[in-house]
């Protein structure tokens, strides 16, 4: 893994981290300000920005104090200063797909969009 793609990890895992355990500090870390979500939940679309989709986190986090359950990075795509990763994650007993796009600003990845879909 190269230092690109080790940072990319590095965001990924921050935000993993930030949405399970409802640390909305640590999720808005990983988010750029303008960031967007958008999603289907139980057939539901949803939008939602880095405020409400940190707080909602906070607010929600299913097990603040557990362990941050196991994620899995399947797909990384670097092109310049943009990046694609889609990640197969847990919320709760939920496993969901995100699709992220990230963008390096100022030396620094941060996620910008997020699609997901819910697995069951």
């Amino acid at each position: 893994m190269d230092e690109e793609e080790r940072a990319i990890h590095a965001v990924v895992e921050t935000y993993v981290a930030g949405f399970n355990r409802g640390n909305k500090q640590l999720l808005l870390h990983a988010l750029h300000p303008r960031f967007v979500s958008s999603g289907l939940v139980d057939g539901k679309l949803q939008w939602d920005s880095a405020e409400e989709f940190a707080s909602f986190c906070a607010e929600s986090a299913p097990d603040p104090d557990g362990p941050v359950p196991d994620w899995k990075m399947e797909t990384l795509f670097i092109s310049g200063q943009t990046a694609v990763v889609v990640v197969r994650d847990r919320w709760g007993n939920r496993q969901f797909h995100d699709s992220l796009i990230l963008l390096k600003d100022k030396g620094r990845w941060q996620i910008v969009f997020k699609a997901f879909h819910g697995l069951g």
